[in-house]
Order: C-alpha cells, then sequence, then structure tokens
C-alpha cells in the first residue's frame, strides 16, 4: 500500500463518519425522548456528559475500521482484504452500533426510574 492508498483509506471511512453519527445520534435521542416522555425522570448534566463520552467512545469505535485496514497492510501484506469488505463493516457496524445504543438507553431508564 502507498501513501497514497492509504490517505484514500482514511478518507473513505472519514467520508462516511457524518453517516454513522446521525444515524447512532438518530436512535440515541429517539430513545431518550421516548423515555423521557414516558417517565417523570429530572434530565441532569451527568446525563448531557453521559451522552458526550457515549458519542465520543462510538466515534472511537468507528475509527478501528480504518485501523484494521492498516493492520491488515502493514502486518498482514492484505492477506484478509480488508479494503474488500468496507461496506459490509460500516452497515454492519452502524446497525450495531445503533441497536446498542438504543438498547443501553432504555435499560438506564428502566435502572433509573422504574
Amino acid at each position: 500500500m502507498t501513501l497514497e492508498e492509504l490517505k484514500s483509506n482514511i478518507k473513505w471511512w472519514e467520508s462516511k463518519r457524518w453517516i454513522f453519527n446521525l444515524l447512532v445520534g438518530a436512535f440515541g435521542l429517539f430513545a431518550i425522548f421516548n423515555a423521557l416522555a414516558e417517565s417523570p425522570y429530572d434530565w441532569t448534566s451527568e446525563d448531557t456528559i453521559g451522552v458526550l463520552i457515549w458519542g465520543i467512545g462510538a466515534n472511537i469505535f468507528y475509527s478501528l475500521g480504518t485501523l484494521f485496514e492498516l493492520f491488515d497492510w502493514y502486518y498482514l501484506n492484505n492477506k484478509i482484504g480488508i479494503k474488500n469488505f468496507r461496506w459490509y463493516f460500516f452497515i454492519s457496524g452502524t446497525f450495531l452500533s445503533c441497536i446498542y445504543t438504543f438498547w443501553c438507553v432504555v435499560a438506564y431508564f428502566i435502572g433509573t426510574v422504574w
């Protein structure tokens, strides 16, 4: 892999990050607003900090796509060919992140309110 290919790989993943953030954020907001509408819960600054930390953590995990490609290139000489599975990893990772975010919000409010 040349430096140009590396830049291209990073550009590919980074150009999709906004889609990931939009979808995971939408699932999280939907779950939060749904839970707040059904329960007598007072939102606190700790909750806001938790949402921000969750977003940062989700973006760190999103960056693993780029790191796995780099790992495959550098250590395995493209034997796995992760580049060929980008769309699969992007779609499945985004879907699982959305479901996990929704589930964690529901679990948080069940544990806090009920």
